[in-house]
């Protein structure tokens, strides 16, 4: 369950457990979106390059092209902006992603790129944001939010890994920590 989900009570525990709701409260998602555009002249591109707009604007994406070799560019958005993509719905960050990367290398570009999908984790009613992130002063609520509840509630996910926090190894870890507290 997300910390997000947890925080806003979409869930409720029984008894209540008001650590757990403060600690997921300090470890909120943030946003970080993807997409991925289908590219149909690949060997143009470099295998593993790298597109940023001017970096003293945030209203913008960085692009992976063609990661590990394959014919694709993948976008990434994070914050208030993505937040505004989503909001402006389906389609929204191909649109943009092929207008920034057409601005880059060229109009020819426009019909080179074709959507094959995007993110929307805001927008995910069973998410409502993409990776933890402690609010200043609440890292330590990692900890508080992984104790386990009377030895019959485990709790894992990347907002309780200590360490490797926001990361999808940080999950399978903390889910690992989880299951040897479950077997004692």
């Amino acid at each position: 369950m997300p910390t997000n989900l947890i925080a806003q009570e979409a869930i409720r525990f029984h008894p209540a457990l008001p650590a757990k709701l403060d600690a997921a409260a300090g470890l909120p998602l943030g946003l970080a979106d993807k997409v991925m555009l289908a590219l149909d002249d690949p060997n143009d591109l470099p295998k593993d390059g790298n597109l940023r707009g001017a970096t003293m604007r945030t209203k913008m994406g960085t692009f992976h092209l063609r990661p590990f070799g394959q014919p694709c560019i993948e976008g990434f958005f994070g914050g208030r902006f993505a937040q505004e993509l989503e909001d402006a719905g389906d389609g929204a960050f191909a649109a943009h992603s092929i207008d920034e990367i057409v601005a880059f290398l060229g109009n020819d570009y426009r019909r080179k790129l074709k959507p094959l999908k995007e993110s929307r984790w805001a927008h995910d009613p069973f998410a409502r944001g993409s990776y933890s992130h402690a609010l200043p002063g609440h890292a330590d609520q990692r900890a508080v939010l992984a104790a386990p509840v009377d030895g019959r509630l485990f709790f894992a996910g990347e907002a309780t890994s200590p360490n490797f926090f926001s990361t999808a190894h940080g999950a399978r870890d903390s889910g690992e920590r989880a299951a040897r507290e479950v077997r004692g």
